[in-house]
């Protein structure tokens, strides 16, 4: 069975912890995982090492100056989702909103409710 576990950060925050966290749990099982997410910024790994059991999928995403929260937000969806083939897996998993977006029918983890004031994410 292939998963694909999905997260819009590189860096040390909730969902990308539980990603790993999850991904790395699920191999040690047997379970063919994938983790994708943007690179921001040049990033070319995650905060930390990951096991090798997990396949890591980073998709660059450039910084670019003077860009709004919306547009960024946008971009990240629209970036992930081009690179991302939901056939390729048998179960597609999303941490948070935004790669949540890009790959459409999915299962999602909601770590928590957030009030959002950007348009795109309500």
């Amino acid at each position: 069975m292939r998963i694909a576990l999905l997260t819009y950060s590189t860096k040390p925050r909730g969902g990308v912890v539980h990603t790993l966290n999850l991904a790395e749990a699920m191999a040690r099982r047997g379970a063919d995982v994938t983790v994708w997410s943007l690179a921001r910024g040049g990033d070319e790994g995650f905060f930390r090492a990951v096991d090798p059991a997990v396949r890591v999928r980073l998709v660059p995403f450039p910084d670019r100056e003077n860009e709004t929260i919306t547009e960024r937000i946008v971009r990240s969806i629209d970036t992930l989702r081009a690179a991302f083939d939901p056939a390729d897996f048998d179960i597609v998993h999303a941490q948070d909103c935004i790669s949540a977006n890009a790959v459409g029918t999915c299962i999602r983890t909601i770590h928590h409710l957030d009030q959002f004031t950007t348009p795109i994410l309500v």
